[in-house]
């Protein structure tokens, strides 16, 4: 079950940085961080939850793993919005705001 459990929290973090960039307009990267925040503190909590016996043959690999899946859900996330941001903006680049 708490395997299931940061699984979902790998699709939090996706669904957080989709919206920092769908809802609040920031940019890939820092997105991509925040949605990283949510799976790693509910890694944490529930890695400190559970006794050492109980823990998941994937869960003693520890945090190097779980960051590097929740960059990936997150950067994905991110990525998603952006290219429909893009699309649905007639493909004008964010970085240049010509008039």
């Amino acid at each position: 079950m708490n395997e299931t459990i940061l699984w979902l929290l790998y699709v939090v973090g996706a669904v957080a940085a989709y919206a920092a960039v769908q809802r609040l307009g920031w940019r890939i990267v820092p997105s991509t961080i925040a949605g990283c925040a949510p799976t790693l503190l509910g890694w944490g909590i529930l890695y400190f939850l559970t006794a050492r016996d109980d823990r998941p043959a994937f869960w003693r690999v520890d945090l190097s793993l779980n960051l590097s899946f929740a960059l990936i859900f997150a950067a994905c996330g991110a990525a998603v919005a952006f290219a429909m941001e893009h699309r649905s903006s007639g493909g004008e680049d964010r970085l240049t705001n010509e008039d």
